[in-house]
């Protein structure tokens, strides 16, 4: 989780500094007018353990979801919660790994589809489909879609995490390059592995998938034909805005830069995002040579970490009932308890109070955005201010 748990004793003493910082601030100098006004309020009644992702599901109305990285993930409505799955017998848990994140079908509210991202035992990262049905998941339903080798890493962070279904039965997964400090290994670079990488399949319902022709690699003799972008390092967390259909990603770097990218709706797909040629906008690595036949796509904006900051955390672009933020993406890092609200029209941002230990921005139903915290073992809803 982008080097997420490791960093955790820490950070007591890097929220201790952020929070003198933690006001509503404008990024640029001047007489700017005010950025968007909101706040997070705390969803009463419910604590979790280590909760990694947050969302709700087509259909669901007013109930959202909650994964915890040691395997459960509980349904909720209002202050009550069920056990909707518990994977904590086939996930393993250490680190950076475990249950990671899920996705639901755009047409779960008829076919109860869904789908689970999780490290397993043999230390691979593995995608699961099951079906619900009126709330509950049908048993024996479970089936692997598809199982990607996390080897060779060098620690057991960087496995990425991130599932997001589309219209069409399609599904992405971000998965990260195996971890080290540097240029260890060359997985992003690599076009015969799936790490460093946002892969795109289109799942079977009786498991396993198939890979769309109109992936960019799909005719290319010795690449993945599953990859959709690479040159990642551990895209933890990214989204796709259903206004635009533009996907958004934050990207971890190592000493100096954190990013965002963007992949823009109707662009050429199979996009080089640089890693570990590049991090950020800087060069990292001069004698890293990009893959052959690949385009390089510079961030959307990078930034650098003078205040204690370590791990971005990517978001969503806001399209809910606070007027004042639509149309603003949503990003925070891991050691900082603040929000960021960037502004694509204008490239402004603007800094606000948020909570400790972000880790996923998830968005319910109107829209609405929630906020999971895995230090606090809470879930925020974004308001008005």
């Amino acid at each position: 989780m982008q080097r997420t748990l490791r960093r955790l004793a820490a950070l007591v003493l890097v929220v201790a500094l952020a929070a003198a910082s933690a006001l509503t601030t404008a990024s640029h100098a001047g007489t700017a007018p005010a950025g968007p006004a909101f706040r997070l309020e705390q969803l009463p009644g419910l604590e979790f353990s280590a909760p990694v992702w947050v969302g709700g599901a087509p259909g669901s109305g007013d109930t959202f979801y909650v994964v915890e990285q040691g395997g459960t993930i509980w349904s909720v409505n209002g202050t009550v919660r069920q056990r909707f799955l518990n994977l904590s017998r086939i996930t393993l848990v250490s680190g950076e790994q475990g249950l990671l994140s899920m996705a639901f079908a755009t047409d779960y509210a008829t076919s109860g589809r869904f789908y689970v991202y999780f490290i397993n035992r043999a230390g691979n990262g593995e995608v699961r489909q099951y079906r619900a049905s009126r709330g509950r998941v049908v048993a024996g339903s479970g089936r692997v879609v598809i199982t990607v080798p996390l080897s060779p890493p060098v620690a057991t962070n960087h496995n990425g995490g991130n599932l997001w279904a589309t219209r069409g039965g399609l599904l992405f997964l971000s998965i990260g390059d195996g971890g080290g400090g540097g240029v260890e290994v060359m997985n992003s670079q690599r076009m015969d592995r799936l790490m460093g990488k946002l892969i795109r399949i289109a799942p079977r319902a009786t498991g396993g998938y198939v890979i769309p022709r109109s992936n960019p690699f799909f005719g290319r003799r010795g690449a993945r034909r599953e990859i959709y972008a690479l040159g990642l390092r551990n895209p933890w967390r990214y989204s796709i805005d259903g206004a635009t259909g533009d996907i958004w990603i934050g990207d971890v770097g190592q000493n100096e830069h954190e990013e965002v990218d963007r992949l823009r709706a109707g662009a050429p797909a199979g996009a080089n995002f640089g890693w570990p040629r590049m991090e950020g906008n800087e060069l990292f690595s001069g004698s890293v040579r990009l893959a052959s036949g690949t385009r390089y796509a510079r961030p959307v904006f990078d930034y650098e970490r003078p205040n204690g900051e370590c791990s971005i955390t990517g978001g969503v672009v806001y399209r809910g009932p606070v007027q004042s933020l639509r149309g603003h993406y949503l990003y925070t890092d891991l050691c900082t308890s603040t929000i960021v609200a960037y502004d694509p029209a204008t490239g402004r941002q603007t800094t606000h109070a948020g909570a400790n230990g972000i880790v996923h921005f998830g968005a319910v139903a109107g829209g609405s955005v929630l906020v999971a915290s895995v230090t606090e073992g809470s879930i925020f809803r974004i308001v008005d201010a």
